[in-house]
């Protein structure tokens, strides 16, 4: 089979295509023959050595792909070849076949493609965690999304929107607001201010935009850096911030006594423990997500499709900040 091969870290071009062995899936593992691969910002740190857990060379890199089983290993009743399947792996997902765990491969609706099940899996099962597991998203509560024209952004808004929360994005232009717009939410346009504090105007402006003085119930922060700390003004009583990840580069700190006094909860949402933690948590939620993907409730996004050849670009290209939207890659194609 074709596919991807890190001999040693380097630059996403660096990388090419290798001749590599057939996989055989042992227990409780299975064999997907794989048509589309979702494109990710830690896949490209991963190709460089950047991430924060990594494989020693040599390895296959990526992490979502989608297409159907092939074969089973022993112990597994829940697939059969020929099962239109989506995956999360950790790794070895950049070829034509993929091996996967039972704990990482989910049923794929027959109307959701492969190309949106591989573009969606991890941002909308991060934003699952974010949204649901952790800030325990209902009907009717005030949700903010902070960088909410990316990736898990996107996903967040559509989600607590799905839901019946009342969903706000915050972006950093109109060309992204109309993202948000388009995903069931209202959108707050923020730029960077010298006249005040953005603290004060994000908090004044969540505010106004409810109509009282009450708050937010949920923030949930992809960027990290001022608009943490913009995040925790804006809650109201009992609010919750959720942490994602921390897009700008900087990472604040809370002060307890803030949290203490204005009676606040802040957590972390990490996607990958789920899965070791929350194992049945995660098979209920991606089933619900992709069955609202099935009936158009929700959109992956996927704004490009590579072919295969060109999937280090696209790599390279999320690292030059070029992308709009998901990228994807065809398998079958280049």
């Amino acid at each position: 089979m074709r596919g991807f091969l890190i001999e040693e870290y380097g630059a996403p071009t660096s990388h090419r295509i290798h001749d590599l062995p057939d996989p055989s899936p042992g227990v409780n593992e299975v064999l997907i023959e794989n048509h589309a691969i979702g494109l990710n910002f830690p896949d490209a740190l991963m190709v460089q050595g950047k991430y924060q857990k990594r494989p020693n060379p040599p390895f296959g890199p990526g992490r979502d792909c989608a297409g159907v089983i092939k074969a089973v290993g022993k112990g597994v009743t829940a697939f059969k070849p020929g099962d239109p399947v989506v995956a999360q792996v950790f790794a070895g997902a950049f070829s034509e076949q993929v091996i996967a765990p039972l704990s990482r491969v989910f049923h794929r609706p027959g109307a959701v493609s492969a190309i949106d099940a591989a573009g969606a899996i991890t941002v909308f099962n991060t934003a699952y965690v974010a949204v649901s597991i952790r800030a325990g998203v209902k009907k009717g509560d005030r949700v903010v999304v902070t960088g909410a024209a990316g990736g898990v952004g996107l996903a967040a808004v559509q989600l607590a929107n799905a839901l019946g929360a009342e969903v706000l994005g915050v972006v950093s232009s109109e060309e992204k607001a109309k993202l948000v717009r388009d995903g069931g939410g209202d959108a707050l346009v923020v730029t960077e201010r010298e006249e005040e504090p953005l603290k004060q105007f994000f908090k004044d402006k969540v505010r106004t935009h409810w109509g009282d003085d009450t708050g937010a119930d949920v923030v949930i922060d992809t960027v990290g850096g001022a608009m943490f700390i913009a995040g925790l003004r804006c809650l109201g009583f009992a609010g919750r911030l959720v942490v994602v990840g921390f897009a700008s580069g900087s990472i604040e700190s809370a002060k307890a006594n803030y949290l203490l006094y204005n009676n606040l909860s802040v957590m972390g949402a990490p996607l990958d423990i789920h899965f070791d933690h929350a194992l049945e948590e995660m098979r209920a939620g991606t089933e619900w997500w992709l069955g609202l993907l099935a009936e158009g409730k929700v959109k992956a996004n996927v704004s490009e499709v590579l072919p295969f050849g060109q999937l280090m670009q696209g790599l390279q290209d999320i690292l030059d900040r070029k992308v709009a939207g998901k990228l994807a890659v065809d398998v079958t194609t280049g």
